[in-house]
Order: structure tokens, then sequence, then C-alpha cells
């Protein structure tokens, strides 16, 4: 069961159907969603319910970690933070996040991000965090760099959005942990 994680401002939950129409309102911002690769727009009814329905199967295999941002005061939801691309074998996951526009420059997005990954290195046991966003969009990239990933480099026209070929900054963090534990032998000779 994928459990609740807390900052002192906020709570990451898990996602219920109920939020559902909130997650298409504020995710279906065209300024949310042209910042991103992965949210279109506009935002169709129905697939928010039906990509929260997929959640639980997805953390149950071990394959994504999804979670609905919230205001630990109130309760409002202002994002998602997730983990998806889980490689328990290569010890590795990539970031991805949003936040509604009402909440941007709060610096709630660098707090979840933070809680997340701190999960991830205890729980899944991952030794490296990778993430991307658009070069036009430097409110994700200085979420990544003060969360402490590092650019790692810069895909040139490498997604097309909106009609439109757009550069992709590539971030990343190693963390301590299992790969660190890893030691490799050349194999012995034999006479």
């Amino acid at each position: 069961m994928q459990p609740v994680l807390e900052s002192p401002r906020l709570s990451l939950r898990p996602y219920a159907l109920a939020d559902a129409p909130e997650v298409q309102r504020l995710a279906g911002d065209a300024r949310v969603a042209e910042t991103t690769t992965a949210i279109p727009h506009p935002y169709p009814d129905g697939a928010a319910a039906c990509w929260i329905a997929g959640h639980a199967a997805a953390f149950a295999n071990g394959e994504e970690v999804i979670y609905a941002i919230a205001l630990r005061r109130t309760g409002e939801l202002v994002g998602t933070v997730s983990l998806f691309d889980v490689s328990h074998a290569d010890a590795r996951a990539e970031l991805g996040y949003w936040v509604a526009v009402e909440h941007w420059g709060q610096g709630y997005c660098t707090e979840a991000v933070r809680v997340l990954m701190r999960f991830a290195q205890e729980h899944l046991k991952a030794t490296r965090i990778v993430a991307r966003c658009m070069a036009r969009n430097p409110a994700s990239a200085r979420v990544m760099e003060k969360a402490g990933l590092r650019r790692e480099g810069l895909l040139p026209k490498h997604v097309c959005r909106n009609g439109v070929f757009e550069d992709m900054l590539l971030y990343g963090l190693v963390l301590p942990g299992r790969g660190d534990e890893v030691e490799l032998h050349a194999p012995a000779r034999t006479a």
C-alpha cells in the first residue's frame, strides 16, 4: 500500500478518483500543460479518472509512484509529483511533476520533489534520479537544481509540442546506496 509522505507544508498522498475533476481543472490550464510533454491540452473529459485508476496497480507492480501534492493545513490539491520509468535492476527512476498556476513560485514543487527523492532512496533503494524539462522552462530547471540535481545534457529539438520542436534539458543525481556497494571483479585467470 502506498504510504502518505509529509513535509512541513505538504502532504503527498495517493490520488483518489474523487480528485479527477480538480486534476482536470488544474492540469488542464494551458499554462501548466504547455510546460510539460505529457499533459494534453485541452484536457479530455474522463482522462484524469483513467489516469488515477491506474496508479494503485502501477505502484503495486513497482513501475510508478504517483502522488497528489496537497497542502497539509487545508488539504487543497496543488499538483503532482511522480517517479516513472522505475528500474529496480538499475536502481534508477525518472522524476516528473507539475504544480497549479496559482501555487507557482512558492517552493511547493521543490519541497515535494525532495520528499519523493528521499522515499525513492529509502524505500525503492534508488541510487540515481533523472529528470528532464523543456529548455524554455527555467522554473522547472530551478526546481531540479534546488533539489540537488545537476544538469547533465541537452537534447536539441527532442520533442514536438504543439507543432514546435523543443530542446530538452537533462538532469540527474547519484544518491548513495546499493549502487555504491556493488563490487565488480575481473574473472580469475586459469593457467
